[in-house]
């Protein structure tokens, strides 16, 4: 089908060539939306040899940020993100829509709200739209795209399994995190060292198929438990106290802070 939008949109999808029934299941759900897409083939964290991990990770940074490394999986997951960020610049398009290959959504309601965000879209600022839960947000000057959907300003979010971005959001993410050393869906981070906009869609479209596939970020994290560090739970608890006296002294009175009870 022939995009009906002026702007050049493409669907970058990743996939690495073992997981052959998620190609096929979202294969069959892409067929029916109006745009372009392509499977990316990807790594996935068993075959991350040692020389891309030096290379491609700066691990000293990662320590000092988060209190400990990040596993195969994470890293894995992250680079491929950031593949998928240098192949949309590369090509002439003017938006991507990133998915993993666990996401799962109804055709009609995806077809429906990405049509409105690329509308509101500014190809000058560097912007996100998050398509997934997110765990916290800000409901003040949130901005309707129809009776049905909202889209809001995001405060807490950890779910990179779809989203819509720009090519200034593009380049500015990249350059953040070259050397990767947070994780793709680390996206306050995103916010703070890339200086991107980051919006997030209420209600979401778009959810992981966990239960179906599962999840190879979750199963990844499901590790950390048991190597955590002293400086990762500190920074941990610090996270935590400074998210919760922002949360009381400043979002919450001023900026419609909204927790999300169901993430």
């Amino acid at each position: 089908m022939v995009s009906q939008f002026k702007m050049k949109i493409n669907i970058f999808i990743m996939n690495p060539d073992k997981n052959y029934e998620r190609r096929e299941v979202l294969t069959e759900l892409l067929k029916k939306t109006p745009f372009q897409f392509q499977f990316m083939s990807i790594n996935d964290d068993i075959d991350l040899a040692p020389g891309a991990i030096a290379k491609s990770h700066d691990i000293k940074k990662t320590l000092d940020s988060l209190g400990r490394d990040l596993t195969r999986g994470e890293l894995a997951s992250t680079l491929n993100h950031l593949l998928c960020y240098r192949k949309f610049l590369e090509s002439e398009n003017d938006i991507a829509i990133i998915l993993e290959d666990d996401a799962n959504f109804i055709v009609d309601k995806f077809n429906c709200v990405v049509s409105l965000l690329i509308k509101i879209m500014n190809e000058s600022k560097p912007q996100v739209y998050l398509l997934t839960p997110v765990i916290s947000y800000l409901n003040n000057n949130s901005q309707w795209l129809s009776a049905d959907y909202k889209v809001v300003e995001m405060v807490q979010s950890l779910d990179s399994s779809g989203y819509i971005l720009n090519r200034e959001a593009a380049k500015k993410m990249i350059r953040a995190n070259s050397k990767a050393w947070f994780i793709a869906d680390e996206w306050v981070k995103y916010r703070r060292h890339a200086n991107v906009n980051i919006f997030s869609v209420i209600p979401p479209i778009i959810i992981q198929n966990i239960g179906v596939f599962g999840s190879n970020l979750a199963n990844s994290r499901s590790k950390i438990a048991k190597r955590r560090t002293l400086k990762y739970v500190l920074s941990r608890l610090s996270f935590k106290i400074i998210a919760d006296l922002k949360k009381y002294l400043w979002l919450m009175p001023f900026k419609g802070y909204v927790r999300n009870k169901n993430v």
